[in-house]
């Protein structure tokens, strides 16, 4: 097993992992046309696990200045096991992957946002040694449909 930063050629490994994560499928374009142009972006960092060249996880890490902070945050923004790797360890590497990241590019923080029905996600997180300390509030805009 390798965790290695993702290339354009994951991606479709990576599209089989967000649905997953979403549980639903979702449309396929417009994930590709963001995956590709994040790639490109420095400030955000994919990581995928990789066992024999097949996908097992993912996880996308943003880096962004954040005023109120006065330095750089990191956000875990999406991390997902493979249905048939999970609870074999493979989220904790995932997650500590993305310290990794974080604390290289100089971040203050590590957070994650996560939706309320993923109650296995919560301790999952708290077992990685994060806290419940904020709220994340949200509005669908133009019409969008909210995930």
């Amino acid at each position: 097993m390798e965790i290695v930063n993702a290339r354009p050629e994951h991606f479709p490994q990576i599209y089989s992992l967000i649905c997953e994560l979403e549980e639903a499928s979702l449309d396929r374009s417009k994930l590709e046309a963001v995956y590709l142009r994040n790639l490109a972006d420095p400030g955000i960092h994919y990581l995928i696990a990789l066992e024999n060249g097949e996908a097992a996880g993912f996880a996308s890490v943003h880096i962004q200045y954040l005023l109120h902070h006065g330095g750089k945050i990191a956000e875990l923004q999406e991390i997902v096991v493979a249905r048939e790797r999970r609870g074999q360890g493979l989220g904790g590497r995932l997650f500590s992957e993305a310290e990794k990241t974080a604390a290289a590019a100089g971040c203050l923080q590590l957070e994650v946002c996560c939706n309320r029905k993923r109650t296995d996600s919560h301790r999952f997180y708290e077992r990685q040694g994060m806290a419940a300390s904020h709220f994340k509030f949200t509005e669908v805009l133009g019409g969008q449909e909210q995930t």
